[in-house]
């Protein structure tokens, strides 16, 4: 892959991870504390670079500013085995300002425009130079109202906005929802932008994990931007190929909690979405790395659901013809939109969270150990390999109803 993109990767300024990198929760504080929106992904991307090239990972990324962290164990060791590739996106459902006189925004990202019936405070990011988008002044603001746009491909919600300074067109605002908060009696982890980042977050320490354990396989983070509009990232990746085409590729996520998909009962194998269904390889691998850990650990827990509240980056994949597997973790306050209907931080549980990456440790050995699918799949071959007796019963039940020979 070439060595830029556009926000031009020579260009990233690189954050080092103050924390453990095995420890999903807390990168992924370190990661809430920064805004992100579709197309202003520019300050996680500054993280995640800066804490892979602080382990010594490889870097790259494409034109269009998805970020790739390498793990080579597979071809440090000369083994010939497909890679496993993790999909996270580093936005998070935002507002952009439109218009300044009036000042009107709108929503990147589906949020309900009932969700704004009274003002929502904003923290707005405003470029004092359109060529250096970090160079910003934050300016604080809210919400007053919204309203529905039509033929807008980005947005379907205009917003009326409100600000303490000026604005310029292009500048983006997050929910001020407060800083990132653990309460530590529920084990619940607060923040305005935990769908992704909580699946960046895992994927940063999966990579760690991985690494420090010299997993003998080809492990890829894959960072994308802009899935809040569209999938509009992964699409761009998957219409030019940009991924090895022998890859397993598991999307990761924060997605709605649903019943059987709760918070604090673990990390979810998600087989599918509301649109589709994924691939049977990438659920046995997934399978397979769950039941080896409850094997050896009675407290660990994993769920396994159709996550049907959303689209995620998987069926992306599948419709592109990549073996494709997901997880995720449950998220409560989906897209900041609260029971009663405003706007609050969405939260996820951390014990998941570490789970979640527990559990894709587990599916690189797996894989790294050669699984093939469906053989080595038990409940595959449960099903395949039938007992000689069964088969002849029901052969010879099968002769006398039908009257065909032995």
């Amino acid at each position: 892959m070439e060595n830029r993109t556009g926000r031009a990767l020579s260009r990233v300024q690189p954050e080092a991870f103050p924390g453990s990198p095995s420890n999903a929760v807390e990168i992924l504080a370190w990661l809430g504390a920064v805004p992100t929106a579709p197309y202003h992904e520019d300050r996680i991307a500054d993280r995640v670079v800066g804490f892979a090239l602080g382990l010594g990972l490889e870097v790259s990324d494409d034109a269009d500013g998805n970020v790739f962290v390498w793990h080579r164990g597979a071809s440090a060791s000369g083994a010939s085995r497909r890679p496993l590739i993790v999909s996270a996106h580093m936005d998070h459902p935002a507002i952009e300002v439109i218009s300044t006189e009036p000042l009107v925004g709108h929503l990147l990202g589906s949020i309900r425009a009932d969700s704004f019936s009274t003002p929502v405070p904003v923290r707005f990011f405003n470029p004092d130079n359109p060529d250096d988008p970090r160079g910003v002044r934050e300016v604080a603001g809210c919400v007053l109202g919204a309203f529905e746009l039509d033929g807008v491909a980005d947005a379907r919600v205009g917003l009326h906005l409100a600000a303490s300074g000026a604005l310029a067109a292009g500048a983006f605002g997050v929910f001020d929802t407060g800083p990132v908060a653990l309460d530590e009696e529920t084990g619940l982890l607060y923040l305005t932008a935990a769908d992704d980042l909580a699946g960046c977050a895992i994927t940063l320490a999966w990579l760690a994990r991985s690494a420090a354990a010299g997993v003998d396989l080809d492990v890829c983070g894959a960072f994308t931007r802009a899935e809040e509009v569209g999938l509009v990232g992964v699409a761009a990746l998957v219409r030019r190929r940009g991924l090895p085409e022998d890859a397993m590729v598991v999307s990761i996520e924060a997605s709605r909690a649903l019943p059987g998909a709760e918070l604090g009962l673990g990390p979810v194998i998600r087989v599918g979405d509301a649109a589709t269904t994924f691939h049977p390889e990438g659920d046995a691998v997934l399978r397979a790395a769950r039941d080896r850990i409850c094997g050896r650990d009675a407290d660990f827990r994993v769920q396994r659901q159709l996550m049907s509240g959303g689209i995620c980056e998987a069926t992306a994949y599948v419709v592109a013809g990549y073996t494709t597997g997901a997880v995720c973790v449950p998220l409560g306050n989906y897209h900041n939109q609260t029971p009663d209907g405003g706007i609050g931080a969405e939260y996820v549980h951390v014990d998941d969270v570490d789970m979640c990456t527990t559990l894709l440790v587990e599916a690189g050995v797996v894989m790294s150990e050669g699984f093939s699918w469906p053989n080595d799949d038990r409940s595959s071959r449960r099903i395949a390999d039938r007992p000689d007796v069964q088969l002849r019963r029901l052969r010879d039940s099968g002769v006398r109803m039908s009257g065909h020979d032995a």
